[in-house]
Order: structure tokens, then sequence, then C-alpha cells
């Protein structure tokens, strides 16, 4: 786990890598299933720190490979605008 952070902070890895599987693959279906699980939290009636914390829990890991997409060179700008909408898309929702 420590070298999957260290390659994104030091931008070890490709621009592609980070967007297409880490971002819209991996980022995607981790938003999703935590999101299902905090639904699921809501409709049982669970505490209501439990279902920020279930929707949050994914934050840090998103900040980490959006900020890695930026700092990656020769990324084309349209990506950086999808990153940046995506963030922002699965914090709110």
């Amino acid at each position: 786990m420590k070298t999957f952070i260290a390659q994104r902070w030091h931008g070890l890895v490709g621009w592609r890598t980070l967007f297409w599987r880490d971002l819209l693959v991996v980022g995607t279906s981790l938003n999703l299933l935590m999101t299902g699980l905090a639904l699921a939290l809501l409709s049982q009636d669970a505490p209501i720190q439990w279902v920020l914390l279930a929707h949050l829990l994914p934050l840090p890991y998103n900040l980490l490979i959006v900020s890695s997409i930026w700092s990656a060179p020769q990324r084309p700008a349209l990506v950086l605008g999808v990153s940046l909408f995506w963030l922002v898309l699965f914090v709110v929702v």
C-alpha cells in the first residue's frame, strides 16, 4: 500500500493509468460501493455519523488520484476538467 501511494504521489505513474484505471474504474467502483453502503445504513436508521463516515471514506483516495493527475506531466487539459468534475460529483452525491 505504501508503494502504491508513493508511486502516485511522486509522479511515477502515467496519467493514462491514473485516469482510466485508478480514477474511472477503481475510483468509481469504490465510490458507488460506499455510497450504496451509506444509503443502506441510512435506510436502516443508522446514526448519521456512520452514514457520513461510509460516504466520505473514499475521499482520501479520491484526493490522491485527482492531485496525482493534476501533477502528471503532459496530461491533456480535458483530463484535468473531467477529473475535477468527477471529484466534485462523488463528494456531493
